[in-house]
């Protein structure tokens, strides 16, 4: 009986010290996270967005009314840039269609597309009082797998991609002005 009791007594102090050893892991992996500067994606936006307080930018788009303007806009919106339909902005911000690819990565054994991927982009063109116009080009890539059999759902499932892409390519637009009005 003592046998079976210092037994389990060894299993109970095992069981501890994995529980520990594996607490002493996590906390040292969130130590070195936060000691390397790792950040999560905007989470430096309130930094950049009071130097861009006060500043006031135009957009100019072809298509004024485009889902891509307006999030464009509210990205500019959410860093402080004043929005100016027209005259006296600071800055100009000359802004393309948005462009939708959609090619097959891979097939089935019947020869139909298996997986898909979606690629949204657009140029831009960033105009400066006193410095030269920056040109770009955002782009925002997804993967997706197709369900031959599932129209309706992939058709579905394409329009969420891309509206969730729309605003992930003006975040883009966003983060580079800011990038670019701030250094």
């Amino acid at each position: 009986m003592i046998t079976h009791h210092n037994t389990f007594q060894s299993i109970f102090h095992s069981a501890i010290l994995t529980a520990m050893v594996r607490w002493i892991c996590v906390f040292t992996s969130l130590l070195l996270m936060v000691g390397c500067g790792f950040q999560l994606k905007g989470s430096d936006a309130g930094s950049s967005s009071a130097k861009l307080d006060g500043l006031s930018i135009q957009v100019i788009s072809g298509q004024p009314r485009s889902e891509l303007t307006r999030e464009v806009s509210r990205a500019l919106s959410a860093l402080g840039l004043t929005l100016l339909d027209e005259g006296d902005a600071m800055l100009r911000l000359r802004l393309q269609p948005e462009q939708f690819t959609q090619r097959n990565v891979s097939l089935t054994a019947q020869a139909r597309a298996a997986e898909l991927e979606l690629t949204l982009f657009t140029d831009f063109t960033l105009i400066q009082p006193e410095a030269d116009p920056i040109d770009a080009r955002a782009t925002v890539t997804r993967q997706m797998l197709n369900d031959p059999r599932n129209v309706v759902g992939k058709t579905e499932e394409i329009r969420l991609l891309r509206e969730e892409m729309r605003r992930d390519l003006a975040d883009q637009i966003a983060r580079r002005i800011s990038h670019s009005l701030g250094s």
